[in-house]
């Protein structure tokens, strides 16, 4: 991620807090809000949700009204339903969808990529390659990559390649799992995956080793 499209998110991120804070008012009076993050991803979220960018982004935006914030971090699909069902005041990085909650401006983005080791002799040109394949993904992500992923991809379907395909919550574990060929393919951000390559020590190979595969588009974008 760019410096320039960093400050960019953090521009619209502290506009929509301070929006946000201004005319919702049970967050008005409040100084400490409990937000709802994922589990660590770094260089986005890092060590138990005290830095990383979301991090620096939010603590930024809520300081120009003087407001703190808790973290609290949760799994993908719990981190979906961390305003309606789980009493937090606003949930980082999520979709939206129609459940009566306020959602932000697309706040910040993810390069996804499918990635496979340049010796597997595995080439792939589109989704539909993909197919046959052992991959693993985050927790969720058949909804978040575009209607072709979620066609081929989504726990409704019952063709024997599904049964090749997982989700898991931890990206830790993800990028483990890859690495120890548990998976020929990985679909993970391009940033979480080389932090992970690099810091996962006698578990992980080389960054030089990895085929990248262009095939869900410019980025993931999500909201507040």
């Amino acid at each position: 991620m760019t410096g320039e499209y960093s400050i960019l998110i953090t521009i619209k991120f502290c506009i929509t807090f301070l929006l946000l804070s201004s005319v919702t008012s049970p967050l008005a009076n409040a100084k400490e809000l409990l937000i709802g993050f994922t589990y660590d991803i770094p260089p986005y979220i890092a060590e138990k949700a005290t830095s990383g960018l979301e991090i620096e982004i939010a603590r930024e935006a809520l300081n120009h009204k003087e407001h703190t914030f808790k973290p609290k971090q949760y799994s993908y699909s719990q981190l979906d339903v961390a305003v309606t069902q789980k009493g937090m005041d606003a949930a980082a990085a999520v979709q939206k969808k129609d459940d009566g909650t306020f959602y932000s401006d697309n706040f910040i983005a993810f390069k996804n990529y499918a990635f496979t080791k340049k010796n597997s002799g595995i080439t792939i040109n589109g989704i539909a390659d993909l197919k046959g394949k052992t991959i693993v993904a985050w927790q969720d992500a058949y909804r978040e990559l575009g209607p072709e992923f979620e066609t081929l991809f989504s726990p409704t379907v019952e063709m024997p390649y599904i049964k090749k395909y997982v989700e898991i919550p931890d990206q830790a574990k993800q990028v483990e799992m890859f690495w120890n060929n548990e998976a020929e393919v990985i679909v993970i951000d391009e940033s979480i995956m080389i932090w992970f390559t690099k810091n996962l020590p006698n578990k992980t190979g080389p960054v030089e080793e990895l085929a990248y595969y262009n095939i869900f588009g410019d980025k993931t974008e999500f909201r507040v």
